[in-house]
């Protein structure tokens, strides 16, 4: 994935890449706080 993101001449793809991962990553801690949240009541 790294060489592909090096590779890739226009810096658009690259940014649509970093936003899902973004946003992917703030999806997954949202809900691994909210598992540990509602495990905790």
């Amino acid at each position: 994935m790294m060489v592909a993101a090096k590779r890739a001449t226009s810096g658009s793809d690259f940014m649509t890449f970093a936003g899902r991962l973004s946003v992917i990553t703030a999806y997954l801690a949202m809900a691994f706080v909210g598992a540990i949240v509602l495990g905790m009541i």
